[in-house]
């Protein structure tokens, strides 16, 4: 299988989305700032909110540097 390294600017948007649901996540575990507005959407919390995004966000970084290696010019 061939190897090609990921363009830069899948590394630089792969990297925002990473650094964006990690800052959620440790925003939610850790309560640190509470710079967080309240988000009252459906049956949720705001934490659960918050945690879905968070990991959708996590997800997508992993995701997209998958394609970026995996694909040629992505």
């Amino acid at each position: 299988m061939a190897w090609t390294p990921p363009s830069k600017i899948t590394v630089i948007i792969s990297f925002l989305f990473l650094a964006l649901g990690l800052f959620l996540l440790v925003e939610l575990f850790f309560d640190l700032t509470n710079i967080l507005p309240v988000l009252t959407i459906g049956i949720f919390t705001s934490d659960q909110w918050y945690g879905i995004f968070g990991m959708t966000l996590v997800f997508l970084a992993w995701f997209l540097m998958y394609l970026g290696v995996r694909l040629k010019g992505f």
